[in-house]
């Protein structure tokens, strides 16, 4: 996971911040500094939140709501810790915490294996949430009965702001915690993931419409600019669910494929006793940054490029230049692209080798999915009876050290 501020480690998860969360930041202490500084109430339906009487100093004002920020940030942090709990529950390695405006999510290395586990994922951060609000709900009862006006204001806001969230992420759709819940449900009752979600998306569309329908209607009615807030946040929730709906699309691909029907043709191959001058006047020359293939008795061993030929004695054998295969992962032919896409995209490796009785036939890099994932679902023109042979390709790029692509399906992120 990467991206935003590194804020640091919590048992262990790394959390980073994007700087939409500093906005965020500066609106509520902004806000607060001008509530807490004058006589006002914070209504919000049948809740309503007395700001401190007499009102604050512009100084301590603007102390208490930085205080109240920075609660209030602590909460979303205290939500995504409870994801992070729930995956170290059931045994998957969590990547990492990043905060925004809207909130944040928590990646794990890989998806839930059962609806019931999803359903904990989900479930866990709303009730995190819904138990802060009710703590700060009730220091605000007690603080009030203290004659604590400043802590009252700030608990009561507190309460206010975390109730709502609670309330905010069941509502039934994607990529909200209450969507992955009705995914949960929806996957226990269809028996498959990629539809449950497709599903669970749509519910997502539809309730950020509804969201940004009532934005605009708010604005329409009453002149209120404030109403611009749910029109943003239906928008990108609208975003966010056509993405886990483009996310399905590309799961249901790998489900309903197998590693030979996607991987491309196997490069040519390099004996691993032949001599390094030899290999290079043969496969290497003129191949400058591109590797090939090592095989002994069969077995692909590594991989030999001209720059590590270049560096040892023309008359070694290949197997003292080359580098080992730890950025590779193998597969056979029949093997579902749902399970073998895992091992390139969770940063194990960068390409699957297809072996056949341990044979060489093919491979399978991050450009192989991107194609599968364009052609799938397009209608297919009838194939002749014996298709043109592929020509493979001269030279085999070795696995560098870059970044893995995106998922195919994030399901291990939470909201």
């Amino acid at each position: 996971m990467r991206g935003g501020w590194r804020l640091g480690r919590i048992g262990g998860v790394e959390v980073r911040a994007e700087p939409s969360l500093a906005l965020l930041g500066i609106l509520i202490t902004y806000n607060l500094w001008i509530f807490f500084s004058n006589t006002a109430t914070l209504q919000f339906f049948a809740f309503r939140i007395h700001s401190v009487d007499p009102p604050l100093a512009s100084a301590p004002a603007l102390g208490l709501a930085l205080a109240t920020t920075a609660l209030f940030l602590i909460s979303i942090l205290a939500h995504e810790l409870g994801h992070a709990a729930a995956f170290r529950a059931r045994g998957i390695p969590v990547r990492g915490i990043t905060l925004f405006m809207f909130g944040g999510f928590t990646t794990g290395s890989r998806e839930a294996e059962r609806p019931a586990d999803e359903f904990l994922f989900a479930a866990v951060g709303p009730a995190v949430t819904g138990g802060l609000g009710a703590l700060f709900l009730a220091l605000h009862v007690a603080t009030g009965s203290a004659g604590l006006h400043a802590l009252r204001a700030m608990f009561g806001y507190l309460a206010l702001l975390n109730l709502f969230m609670g309330a905010f992420n069941l509502l039934p759709g994607l990529p909200l915690d209450g969507g992955r819940v009705l995914m949960a449900i929806l996957w226990r009752v269809t028996g498959k993931r990629s539809r449950a979600t497709r599903l669970s998306a749509r519910a997502g569309q539809v309730v950020a419409g509804l969201i940004a329908a009532a934005g605009i209607a708010d604005v329409a009615s009453t002149g209120d600019i404030g109403g611009v807030w749910p029109l943003l946040i239906g928008w990108m929730l609208y975003s966010s669910s056509t993405a886990a709906l483009a996310q399905a699309d590309r799961r249901r691909a790998l489900e309903s494929t197998t590693a030979g029907q996607v991987m491309s043709p196997p490069p040519p191959t390099v004996p691993a006793d032949l001599l390094i001058g030899t290999a290079i006047d043969r496969f290497l020359s003129g191949r400058d940054g591109e590797a090939f293939p090592v095989v002994d008795d069969g077995r692909v061993v590594g991989f030999i490029s001209l720059r590590m030929a270049r560096g040892a004695a023309p008359d070694r054998p290949v197997r003292d230049a080359m580098v080992g295969t730890d950025a590779v992962a193998m597969a056979g032919p029949a093997e579902r692209m749902i399970d073998v896409a895992d091992r390139i995209q969770d940063g194990r490796a960068q390409t699957v080798l297809v072996m056949d009785g341990g044979r060489l036939v093919g491979v399978i890099e991050r450009e192989d999915l991107s194609r599968l994932f364009r052609t799938y679902g397009r209608p297919r023109r009838a194939r002749p009876a014996e298709p043109p042979p592929r020509l493979p390709p001269a030279s085999y790029r070795i696995p560098g050290p870059v970044s893995p692509p995106p998922r195919p399906d994030e399901g291990g992120g939470q909201s």
